[in-house]
């Protein structure tokens, strides 16, 4: 528990579901308790209070629960995950996620061996058994999985074509808990960039992490001078984010970030078969919102 700070800015920077202004109204509303207690909203937590907040199924943000298969083996699915859908259940998700997609929509015993961000869209490997997921997974861990990504950038590279290898971990400098920076006792971290296309102020990337680190693209392509479009929480001046978070999409954190949906696409997955050892190659173009917003970036019609 953070000692002295008031309930409605710990609320808002956990569970960022909600801006800050919607966390006051349900303080006021009486929907937190504290210490099994409402209270005020400009009430100072104290060490070892509880805050407690119940939030129903039918209260769950909307997400765009369209899950497709892309590509189908024995045990294995690709499927395609929408940009505006978490993998799991946590925080304001229970019901709306990927998990409950897939298995509604293809049956109980499928789940994912991987994970995408809830704003990325793209490809994810799913399997039917525990020992197809151990298979899968295991590629995964042993980098015999070959990722890349598209991906929607401001700003302007400087060359073609670059590599990132800096170490990543947890950010000391931040508000925020669980960003992820470049910091030199951080774990390695290798990711290889390539402009597809440039529009003044804006770059269309290929991306290929070596690595599979926490919000790796998105840290690597900020530190190349590159934040992805719609990128709240990697913009670089961190007010964005906590304004973000206390009002949700505002005029100026639309200014500054473009859109409220990551520019990041996972497009290709290529890896052996752990089972026929064959060569298998997936690809699924960029999502048609990402794909609109790069025409208007190029037709200049907004940002």
């Amino acid at each position: 528990m953070e000692a002295g700070v008031r309930v409605d800015r710990y609320l808002a920077a956990r569970f960022p579901f909600h801006s800050r202004h919607q966390w006051q109204a349900k303080i006021a509303g009486g929907e937190v308790l504290v210490s099994g207690r409402t209270t005020k909203v400009a009430y100072r937590l104290r060490a070892e209070e509880q805050v407690v907040y119940y939030s129903p199924a039918e209260m769950e943000p909307e997400v765009d629960m369209g899950v497709r298969k892309i590509w189908e083996s024995p045990g294995i699915l690709a499927i395609y995950k929408p940009g505006n859908l978490p993998m799991h259940e946590g925080g304001a998700y229970r019901h709306n996620t990927f998990e409950k997609a897939v298995k509604q929509t293809f049956g109980p015993q499928w789940a994912a061996v991987h994970r995408l961000d809830r704003e990325t869209s793209g490809l994810v490997l799913c399997c039917d058994t525990r020992e197809m997921r151990e298979a899968v997974s295991a590629l995964f861990r042993t980098r015999a999985i070959h990722k890349t990504y598209l991906a929607i950038a401001m700003g302007e590279a400087k060359e073609p074509a670059w590599t990132v290898d800096q170490p990543l971990g947890l950010a000391e400098s931040t508000r925020f808990r669980l960003k992820q920076a470049v910091r030199p006792d951080g774990a390695p971290s290798v990711t290889h960039f390539r402009v597809l296309e440039a529009v003044k102020g804006y770059t269309y990337l290929e991306v290929k992490p070596e690595t599979g680190r926490t919000h790796q693209i998105r840290v690597h392509a900020e530190w190349s001078g590159l934040p992805l479009i719609g990128d709240k929480k990697y913009y670089p001046d961190e007010s964005i984010y906590l304004e973000y978070l206390e009002n949700g999409f505002t005029e100026h954190v639309a200014s500054c970030c473009k859109t409220d949906r990551l520019g990041l696409h996972a497009a290709r997955l290529s890896f052996v078969h752990p089972i026929t050892q064959e060569a298998v190659q997936i690809e699924i173009p960029l999502s048609p919102d990402l794909q609109h917003i790069w025409d208007q970036i190029k037709k200049a019609d907004i940002f």
